[in-house]
């Protein structure tokens, strides 16, 4: 009772009462059931990313160096990947409240060829001329070669990597969150072990260095996908696609709206993409002490923003589901709980982090007294701001993505990272005398830019649309 009690009170805080469009009930386990074991998976991958990093790290740093290019170049096309599998997310969401769950099957079966399609030009050109273009990129011939044997390597890992992705969405997009997680974590918990058994050669297998780390990648991205298809057909599960599912896929008018669609999100993952990797690369041109200490706020930065990565999902989901349904007050109802809930969750984090950075400063006890100290005024500014950004990401992914509003997202996106967050960052790089602490400041110049354009748009409901019947 007191634990109902405490929920029904924090919803009303939020604006809810139990006469409200939206019970209690449903919120908080729409909530539980879409958002945390989300968020449970980017946590993983973050801390899988940061358990890679630290095995091939012990090769040297000539390894290092070629298993970061790789994931580099890996990361930008999951990025691309993502924006596939975010139109097939938004439209199975949308379909889903329209209870024309055929429509789901054809919309991922179409995205399954579409993304299939894209992938296949750089999975050749991993796979068979690494060699050639990857000198072009990196001066250092020890690096470039150990490159180039990775990528061909986990070439299929493109492929894999696609399918996985729209499988998640789809399945995400009916609030069937718990299979990719464990999914998630069944290839997490592979990579490690075959990371350690390859690299390293452990239980008398051969010690293959940078190449096992490469083995251990494709290995449990296959696992992952046989694992995903067994489930769905082994349950008989509505994704279990069939060839009538493929045929009703291929068509002209059908691959047509898709493409129209999904293009604005890929391009606009992709800018972000590239823009993201922009702000790291002139960070290194800032010092050393700059570059550790952007190191450590990354992986910092993935870990807070898991939460709310997984409340932006379950709010496309919801909200996709009520307007592709033609419940626009439900929509705005969602819209206005996932806006204050993150506004309290955001602001009491970050409130415990500040509390807590002596303790975070003091995990990274092998950092001098001027990095530590730089860590720790980092950190103060990370907590002072970082309610912009996550703001912003819950409006743009969870509100108006979810109307698919993607031209307005993909032109504001645009405009603030190059017009105005690229060349302010480049600017105070470059500007001799600028201290690092108005430099980190200055990377969310952007989300400041478009805080209130993205607020006006969702205030004006253009993203309430039902993408199902036009």
């Amino acid at each position: 009772m007191a634990a109902k009690s405490f929920k029904n009170s924090v919803l009303s805080l939020l604006g809810f009462k139990s006469s409200s469009v939206l019970s209690p009930k449903f919120l908080w386990g729409a909530v539980g059931a879409m958002a945390l074991p989300v968020a449970a998976q980017m946590m993983l991958q973050s801390f899988l990313g940061m358990a890679d990093v630290l095995m091939v790290g012990s090769l040297g740093p000539t390894a290092l160096a070629a298993v970061g290019l790789a994931a580099k170049l890996h990361f930008l096309l999951l990025v691309l990947m993502a924006g596939i599998g975010a139109g097939c997310s938004i439209l199975v969401a949308q379909y889903t409240g329209a209870k024309d769950f055929p429509s789901c099957q054809r919309t991922v079966a179409l995205t399954l060829m579409v993304g299939t399609g894209v992938m296949i030009p750089f999975t050749l050109a991993f796979g068979f001329l690494s060699e050639v273009w990857v000198p072009l990129i990196n001066p250092d011939p020890e690096v470039t070669a150990l490159t180039a044997r990775y990528l061909m390597i986990t070439a299929p890992v493109l492929l894999l990597a696609q399918m996985i992705v729209i499988y998640e969405a789809g399945l995400r997009a009916l609030g069937n969150t718990g299979v990719p997680l464990v999914m998630g974590a069944l290839a997490a918990g592979l990579n490690v072990l075959l990371n350690y058994l390859l690299i390293f050669g452990h239980w008398g297998l051969p010690a293959m260095g940078v190449e096992g780390a490469a083995w251990g990648t494709l290995i449990s991205r296959t696992i992952q996908l046989l694992a995903t298809l067994v489930w769905l057909y082994s349950s008989r599960h509505g994704f279990a696609l069939r060839k009538q599912h493929f045929v009703a896929a291929f068509d002209t008018r059908e691959l047509n709206k898709f493409v129209a669609f999904s293009t604005p999100l890929v391009i606009n993952h992709i800018i972000w993409g590239v823009g993201n990797a922009t702000y790291h690369v002139l960070t290194g041109y800032a010092g050393t002490d700059a570059l550790a200490v952007m190191g450590i706020i990354v992986p910092i930065e993935s870990l807070f923003f898991s939460l709310f990565v997984g409340l932006s999902n379950a709010s496309t989901v919801l909200i996709g589901r009520a307007l592709g349904g033609s419940r626009n007050d439900e929509a705005w109802a969602l819209h206005r709980f996932f806006d204050k809930l993150t506004m309290v969750l955001v602001v009491t984090l970050s409130a415990v982090l500040w509390f807590s950075r002596p303790w975070v400063v003091s995990i990274f006890g092998e950092l001098d007294a001027r990095t530590a100290a730089l860590l720790f005024d980092t950190l103060a500014i990370f907590c002072l701001l970082i309610w912009v950004k996550v703001l912003n990401m819950i409006r743009i992914l969870g509100v108006l993505r979810a109307g698919g509003d993607n031209r307005f997202v993909l032109l504001t996106d645009s405009i603030v990272m190059w017009v105005i967050g690229v060349p302010i960052y480049f600017l105070a790089i470059f500007w001799v005398g600028v201290p690092f602490l108005t430099i980190y400041a200055l990377t969310y110049v952007e989300d400041i830019a478009k805080f209130v354009p993205v607020r006006i748009r969702v205030g004006l409901r253009y993203w309430m649309k039902n993408l199902t019947v036009t």
